[in-house]
């Protein structure tokens, strides 16, 4: 057959299919053939819908032409989200799990078949792909981006069998975010220049809010696939004494916030490394789950005055130990030498450079402040009565130590204000005007920072000063050096109305860290359903659902929320079934002055009156 009688063309390829599909037919073949009709009608569905045309299936797999990029990726993220939605609600014994890939290229049209290099390339694609994932390659990334409200991880040139492509995923969750080994042709560099640390920033935003999760107009640049990941796993107490618990909550603090300041580097939250520590992840999992690089561990031995702080950091793509280091602590004020010398061991370990010391800024030099500070972090970050008021007294003893700290007397300000929010406060006029006049006095005597600020500009929201709060958003955002002054300044962003940036943000924050406190979780769903993408806001908390949360207020908001999306779309039955939901989980169910409180500094109630009126006739009480 002669050239000019081949038919090409250029084509978007969708390539899909089921993983150990061979495994579910062996241990159930009813159920599975079951389970796959159901899958392939919601596919075929799709495709009819984003003009896809089915050219060849396998059974377990599918192969379909489009020809719009956008559309594609669209159908995929579509055709993920509608499974999860469809698994939630009937549960069927046997859950299949789809990868897929799409690709742009050349093609070959053989009667009702494609081939060639186009499909090739979407197939390598689909088995690159994570369960539940969509990668792409550079062609349609380049048609896609910015075109289809989703976010994509770099993942370099990749080189399966004969075929060598440049990849990207397609972030449908957080948890798809990954770090792969690149073709030796692309060149990544590995690390660039550390920032000095600010002990007391990423702690403040961490523990901000503080209901943790088990499982745009800033200059902060996103952290992604391509930069270096280093996880700092909880120092270990090997002292047999629970009083020494602060020299390793310490130093993990520490260094998370220090490494985290760093644009350059990937490096998850402290709570990532609690969990992780928890569920006893294997280094294994760690790299494939989290995309991590690097993991940092220590512990801590001996008695008082004669501690051994031993660090050590593998590096899982080999799978051994590359450093390790030994420090010794002869006298508690040393804690912050030995802080400043590991950080320092760290940068020199990985070849980059830093100015001056990296001590020099811990809220407090006095050890035994120090300790109580520390331990007054833990208990606030609890979130109950009982921590509250345990912080208030620790962080009071603290101050009595050294006095003249002006950022130690600043913790207070957020006492006050959580008393408040908790509706805890004897006298809530009273305690915000004290958290208000504390932020403001940092914010006068202390060096820039960016948590007073934040909390400022929430007090004045909440007191309707809503010009004054506002117009601290440039300030804030010039104050905002990594991921938890993000958070911080995001909320006073979100309550001013800027939905757009909001939004980006907070999806920056996921990324960077899909175990943040989860205040996030639902004020993010709050600005999707705001901005009307109910479809995302609805995936997004039916994934975070099948989470655990040491917090049950964080669910009952999200069914709340997805109560409120089913009957914006006309599904009572379903709205009903989500309000049910969160009312059968303490027996009473939130209230629409609970809903007012969890989003207190909201500027424009709208929004907020629009949820509470259309959950009114489901049984939402106002007190």
């Amino acid at each position: 057959m002669r050239a000019n009688e081949i038919n090409r063309k250029i084509a978007v390829i969708f390539a899909t299919d089921i993983v150990g599909y061979s495994k579910h037919m062996e241990n159930n073949e009813n159920e599975a053939v079951k389970s796959l009709r159901a899958c392939e009608n919601i596919l075929t569905k799709l495709f009819i819908k984003y003009d896809g045309n089915l050219f060849n299936t396998g059974g377990d797999s599918f192969f379909a032409e489009f020809t719009s990029a956008v559309s594609a990726v669209e159908c995929g993220a579509e055709f993920q989200t509608q499974l999860e939605e469809y698994y939630r609600e009937n549960d069927p014994s046997i859950k299949l799990e789809f990868r897929t890939g799409i690709n742009m290229g050349d093609v070959v049209k053989e009667k009702k078949n494609l081939l060639g290099d186009g499909v090739n390339i979407a197939a390598r694609l689909e088995a690159l792909a994570q369960p539940n994932g969509i990668s792409i390659s550079k062609s349609v990334y380049d048609l896609v981006n910015g075109k289809v409200d989703l976010k994509f991880s770099d993942l370099g040139v990749q080189k399966i069998k004969e075929n060598e492509f440049h990849a990207y995923d397609v972030l449908l969750k957080p948890s798809h975010k990954r770090t792969l080994k690149v073709s030796s042709k692309s060149h990544t560099p590995l690390l660039v220049i550390f920032f000095t640390a600010v002990f007391i920033l990423g702690l403040v935003g961490t523990l901000y809010f503080n209901s943790s999760s088990e499982t745009s107009q800033t200059s902060l640049k996103v952290l992604t696939s391509d930069k270096p990941s280093v996880l700092i796993m909880p120092f270990e107490n090997q002292t047999g004494n629970k009083d020494n618990d602060f020299v390793g909550l310490g130093i993990t603090s520490n260094l998370i916030s220090t490494l985290s300041q760093n644009e350059s580097l990937l490096i998850p939250s402290g709570n990532t490394g609690k969990i992780i520590k928890k569920n006893s992840l294997p280094d294994k999992k760690i790299k494939d789950e989290y995309g991590i690089e690097y993991i940092l561990r220590g512990d801590v031995q001996g008695v008082k005055g004669n501690f051994r702080i031993t660090i050590e950091m593998t590096d899982l793509s080999k799978d051994e130990v590359v450093w390790s280091q030994m420090y010794e602590l002869k006298d508690s004020t040393d804690i912050f030498s030995v802080q400043d010398k590991l950080s320092l061991s760290i940068m020199e370990r990985l070849s980059v450079k830093t100015k001056g010391s990296l001590a020099d800024k811990t809220v407090t030099k006095n050890p035994e402040a120090y300790k109580k500070h520390i331990y007054a972090l833990s208990a606030y970050g609890l979130k109950t009565v009982e921590g509250s008021e345990k912080a208030e007294k620790l962080w009071n003893e603290a101050i009595q130590l050294d006095p003249e700290n002006v950022k130690l007397q600043f913790m207070l300000a957020w006492v006050h204000w959580r008393k408040v929010t908790m509706g805890i406060s004897n006298d809530a006029k009273k305690d915000m005007k004290t958290a208000y006049e504390i932020a403001t006095k940092t914010i006068k005597e202390a060096d820039p920072w960016a948590a007073p600020n934040a909390l400022a500009g929430l007090i004045e929201l909440f007191s309707k000063k809503h010009e004054a709060a506002c117009a601290r958003i440039p300030i804030l955002l010039s104050l905002t050096k990594d991921i938890s002054d993000l958070s911080m300044a995001n909320l006073v962003i979100h309550s001013c109305g800027d939905l757009e940036n909001a939004i980006s943000n907070y999806e920056k924050i996921l990324i960077t860290n899909p175990h943040h406190p989860a205040w996030v979780f639902y004020m993010y769903t709050h600005a999707l359903i705001e901005d009307k993408q109910y479809e995302k806001a609805k995936t997004f908390c039916l994934q975070k659902l099948q989470e655990n949360h040491n917090w049950k207020g964080v669910d009952q908001t999200l069914y709340l929320l997805l109560a409120f999306i089913h009957e914006k779309e006309g599904n009572k039955k379903m709205a009903k079934k989500m309000f049910d939901k969160q009312r059968a989980i303490d027996g009473k169910g939130k209230t629409a002055q609970r809903i007012h409180k969890e989003f207190i500094s909201k500027k424009d109630k709208t929004y907020l009156n629009e949820v509470i009126a259309a959950l009114k006739p489901y049984g939402l009480e106002d007190k």
